[in-house]
């Protein structure tokens, strides 16, 4: 009885467990990397209207921030008069396009401009730096007021940690109408039972065709493949017209999206050009202008691919968001597209991972830590086969360190399901985030990133 008792003490000390959340001030202190999204718009594919739409209102990545003066999505709209190709979304070496595109925008210049408050009146400061990665800001002036970033603790810190880590997203997206998919397959069943009738007639010709010395040479081999060609368009055909009356009863789209990522180039050589010939907090008018008219010191580097596709037409138009209006299902259906093409683009490039500042610390009754809960869940890709590792930020000599504290931990039980579901529904429900297993001593200011896969042995 009394071992039946402890076992039940015991149970109920890892089944109820209890929380309490981190210091918000503290949470708010990490790095965040920061993105610019380019979505490329074929204006005439279906919904092309509804596509800008979404572009403009679906929910910006909240694991990142939004550079300054870049903010505006109106701003980076591409909208190409055409159709979107589907062997060009598909094109492994389209990148270089689009690295010519920003090549010739000059977006890593003003990517730069934005990280150093570039004003007409004033030149350039350091306060947007120091605020967006908690620096003092007097001291990052004192640093560069010697034209160098040999010795620059603090504004070399800032660039590894937030200058260097600016990203361009430029997504090109096909976006495929069930119904004009559905008649074009339409078109291609009626060639295939046109090329089936003649393959068919052509099989019967042949095996009746004799001459009055027999039949002639070959023939025999080609009655048999003629036959047998004629069978297989004949069960091709049946099969095209199971899938085209399966098509014409799904409305809606699917989304097919090539998402091409760029990090802005932010080197020591780089970086000594800006600080030693361009940077002034006096507005010198011949070093900004020199700055504007420098069209090949600042680029941006390509960093990698991800084709995503999303097909919603039966979740949505016979599921729970059937009641929403199309333009509403165009929204979502892209949001949750570009939000899977960035966490697989996480899950390949490090550099592009993110990290996540613990929101909660959970303990048993006795007060033993058992997890901790962050802010992500589904919209952040988080699954039971992803394993994360728990990181604690501190500074030494003025540059940010990492210090595992744990590695490989994975999500506990339910995974927050926070994916976007319209601007007339809350994003989200229940408790704020996701629970993670750990029995590590936790406290405000410890961070989750993704734990990097293993490389195959080759």
């Amino acid at each position: 009885m009394k071992k039946l008792s402890l076992l039940f003490v015991a149970l109920l000390a890892t089944t109820f467990a209890f929380s309490a959340p981190v210091d918000a001030e503290k949470v708010g202190t990490y790095h965040r990397s920061s993105l610019v999204v380019m979505p490329i718009i074929h204006m005439q594919d279906s919904f092309s209207n509804e596509l800008v739409n979404a572009a403009l209102t679906m929910p910006f990545p909240d694991r990142y921030d939004k550079l300054q003066f870049m903010d505006n999505p109106n701003d980076f709209i591409v909208k190409l008069d055409n159709h979107c190709n589907l062997k060009q979304v598909k094109d492994t070496t389209a990148y270089k396009m689009y690295a010519v595109a920003l090549e010739q925008a000059q977006i890593a210049k003003y990517m730069v401009a934005a990280w150093f408050n570039y004003n007409d009146s004033t030149g350039f400061n350091t306060h947007y730096i120091a605020e967006k990665g908690n620096y003092d800001a007097s001291v990052l002036a004192q640093e560069l007021a010697a034209g160098t970033i040999s010795g620059a603790v603090n504004i070399a810190d800032a660039s590894d940690e937030l200058i260097s880590k600016s990203f361009v997203l430029v997504n090109d997206m096909a976006y495929i109408n069930h119904a004009a998919r559905a008649e074009l397959a339409s078109d291609i069943l009626e060639g295939i039972q046109a090329a089936a009738q003649a393959t068919t007639e052509a099989g019967k010709t042949i095996s009746n065709m004799q001459t009055g010395i027999g039949l002639l040479d070959g023939i025999t081999g080609l009655v048999g493949g003629a036959v047998a060609l004629a069978g297989a368009a004949t069960a091709l055909a049946a099969d095209v017209t199971q899938t085209v009356n399966e098509l014409l009863d799904i409305e809606g789209f699917a989304v097919m999206e090539c998402t091409y990522l760029y990090q802005l180039v932010w080197d020591e050589e780089t970086q000594n050009t800006f600080y030693s010939k361009y940077y002034t907090e006096t507005a010198d008018s011949a070093r900004v202008a020199a700055f504007w008219a420098d069209n090949t010191t600042f680029k941006m580097k390509y960093v990698g691919m991800m084709p995503t596709t999303t097909n919603n037409a039966t979740a949505f138009h016979a599921g729970e968001y059937a009641h929403l209006s199309q333009e509403e299902q165009i929204t979502i259906t892209c949001s949750r597209t570009q939000d899977d093409a960035i966490n697989n683009l996480q899950s390949e490039y490090e550099d592009f991972r993110v990290y996540t500042p613990i929101t909660e610390v959970v303990t048993n009754p006795k007060g033993k830590v058992i997890g901790i809960v962050a802010p992500i869940g589904m919209k952040e890709g988080v699954s039971p086969k992803k394993k994360y590792n728990l990181m604690e930020q501190t500074m030494v000599n003025g540059r940010t360190v990492y210090k595992l504290v744990e590695a490989n931990l994975k999500p506990d039980k339910e995974i927050w399901d926070n994916r976007y579901v319209g601007e007339s529904e809350a994003e989200g429900t229940g408790t704020q985030g996701t629970m993670f297993k750990t029995l590590k001593q936790v406290y405000p200011g410890m961070l989750l990133m993704e734990s990097k896969k293993k490389q195959k042995s080759k």
